[in-house]
């Protein structure tokens, strides 16, 4: 059976490596850099401290500048579609290198040099855009007065700088976090102090401001600055650091901004999917995730200044003037809590049971409704039979997210409009034909072979719900087979369903759906994941989000009502909506209950038959 069309497109491009690398390499003659001394002067004030002035000549210096904020957004309630943003200087763009005075920092006359970054070309064999030269840039055989030099790296709007002394290191990186540096650098050179120490204070000046704390920024950490901050907001935090040395004179707007900034991150909203499915897809780009939103709780902790996590203020919260998210005091850190779901206390106990016909065992739950309970399983169904499949066509996901289970599917023949291809071809003909006012036959056939190929092709004919004869579906009701559920459980009535949300609407805490989701705080238990198919492959990532999927239940309502509503509520569909913000356009997605429908299938969540 085809499952394949339970996935919306979800494309997480992942960008470039961070570092604008710019290493200090020998001559094409193999010769190292070659230092001239000339009349003795004033200290360099570079890392050496040299009493003298030394000419560097016939340098090469090669790199790549690194920033890529503000990530695309689109999307519908059937299709979310979000990139990790782009490298900028992938695309193209000048680096521009001033030598700078040793003391002041001051650009030497006639200092400047200006070179392109490669940008990306069109592969002649395949017509594919792949980077030119591997999106380097480079100074070659150079000649230089000064070991302090000032990099720009500018592409379209954003222009992004660092200070280095190439006899400090083989690398160097122009990034967001080297621009903020290069800002508070200057501050203090011109408060007389040395480069080196001005250099070090700066970094941990910002180190301490944007939550890396005494750590060393680890290259995890700079590329999740970087895909975080817009280049609008760079630019305030750059002037703030720049001034004082730290963020505590930061805006209300400005620190809004980040935390607005969180709740688009992409690599927030991944981790609203089931961890299962990134440890069965990428292990590695989960932990990357994960090491993404610590940093991020660990920059707006900083930045609000909420002091440290510790034993006395385990399970304190933070505010954070979010829409989405606020910071929760756990085990020594910080992490990030659902606003709206944190601090609810339903109350609900977990169990076990097991399936005495595969040997499943399963958790369960029970839900206090304000006197009355349900219990229901808090996994979905595994228990293979005929008419059930795999999310994605996979058999890996059956464990991940259960099965997928169509009674209609196990229907015979006699409800069928067709049960071969060639049949299929002639029963969508004349569909074709009946509803166009064109009576181009051969068009038409044209098009039912198309659509009858692409069924047979992912399935057979019991994959087409249009193949169902619904009245004759409605007419039998009783007879279709609904009890895929182990002995004392059955599947859920709409009653059951609607005995649930009706609840949980009433606490007034937001959409029902919400409160079910294992990611967004679970304070029901019930533990609904939002499905994903995750994969990686040259550093390139394809991500294809569908909300908690669609569930079944059992008909409600009698074959006439049915007919009266279109075949409205035989099974039912819970999904995931768009929302959209009060302010500035941007969205977001959150998980809400929106509607029932009628599905060629679904999963399954059993309810103990009390």
């Amino acid at each position: 059976m085809n499952y394949s069309k339970m996935a919306m497109q979800f494309v997480c491009k992942m960008a470039m490596p961070l570092a604008l690398v710019f290493a200090a390499c020998s001559t094409d003659e193999g010769n190292a850099i070659s230092k001239v001394e000339t009349t003795p002067g004033t200290q360099m004030g570079g890392s050496s401290e040299e009493p003298s002035v030394i000419a560097y000549e016939n340098i090469s210096l090669r790199g790549r500048a690194y920033y890529a904020p503000a990530g695309n957004e689109a999307g519908s309630s059937e299709e979310v579609s979000v990139s990790v943003p782009t490298n900028v200087f992938y695309d193209g763009g000048r680096i521009i290198l001033t030598e700078l005075d040793t003391v002041t920092l001051e650009p030497l006359d006639d200092s400047t040099i200006t070179e392109s970054f490669k940008g990306d070309v069109i592969d002649p064999l395949t017509g594919e855009r792949i980077p030119g030269d591997d999106g380097m840039a480079s100074f070659d055989s150079v000649s230089l007065r000064s070991p302090i030099i000032l990099l720009e790296a500018v592409s379209g709007e954003v222009s992004l700088s660092a200070i280095v002394d190439i006899r400090d290191a083989s690398t160097f990186v122009i990034d967001g976090l080297s621009h903020l540096a290069t800002y508070r650098i200057r501050k203090l050179a011109e408060s007389g102090m040395s480069f080196v120490a001005a250099k070090a204070q700066a970094e941990t000046e910002i180190a301490n401001a944007l939550g890396f704390g005494s750590l060393p920024i680890a290259a995890e950490g700079r590329k999740a600055f970087n895909e975080l901050v817009p280049f609008n907001l760079l630019q305030h935090l750059k002037e703030e650091l720049g001034e004082s040395g730290s963020l505590a004179g930061l805006s209300e707007d400005s620190k809004k901004s980040l935390t607005d900034a969180v709740e688009r991150e992409p690599y927030w909203r991944l981790l609203n999917t089931s961890r299962k499915a990134f440890e069965m897809r990428d292990e590695d780009f989960y932990q990357e995730c994960m090491q993404f939103k610590a940093y991020y709780a660990n920059l707006l902790a900083s930045v609000f200044g909420v002091g440290q996590c510790l034993s006395e203020n385990e399970g304190a919260f933070a505010d954070l003037q979010g829409e989405l998210i606020e910071l929760k005091c756990v085990s020594g850190s910080w992490e990030f809590a659902y606003r709206k779901t944190s601090r609810l206390n339903i109350a609900h106990t977990f169990g076990t049971m097991v399936d005495s016909r595969d040997g499943e065992e399963y958790k369960t739950v029970t839900i206090d409704l304000g006197g009355t309970s349900q219990t229901w399983m808090a996994e979905n169904l595994r228990y293979a039979v005929e008419y059930s499949g795999c999310f994605m066509d996979n058999p890996s996901y059956c464990s991940v997210y259960g099965r997928l289970y169509s009674p209609l599917y196990g229907l015979d023949s006699s409800y069928r409009k067709y049960t071969t291809k060639e049949s299929c071809v002639d029963v969508k003909t004349l569909e074709y034909l009946n509803g166009s006012s064109s009576d181009d036959t051969l068009y038409w056939r044209g098009r039912a072979e198309e659509d009858c190929d692409e069924i047979y092709e992912y399935g057979d004919y019991r994959d087409d719900d249009d193949n169902l004869l619904w009245d004759r579906v409605l007419d039998s009701l009783e007879a279709i087979n609904f009890d895929v559920c182990p002995e004392g459980w059955r599947m859920p009535k709409y009653e059951d369903w609607n005995t649930l949300f009706g609840y949980l609407d009433g606490l007034g805490q937001g959409p029902a759906l919400t409160l079910l989701l294992a990611n967004y705080g679970d304070p029901t238990g019930f533990g609904l994941d939002l499905l994903a198919d995750i994969r990686g492959e040259n550093g390139l990532f394809k991500v294809s989000v569908k909300g908690v999927g669609e569930y079944l239940f059992e008909p409600a309502v009698t074959p006439e009502e049915i007919r009266e509503n279109a075949a409205g509520d035989i099974m039912g569909s819970l999904v995931t909506q768009i929302s959209g913000r009060a302010k500035g356009g941007n969205k977001y997605y959150e998980a809400i209950l929106a509607g029932y429908g009628l599905p060629g299938h679904g999963f399954v969540r059993c309810i103990k038959d009390e």
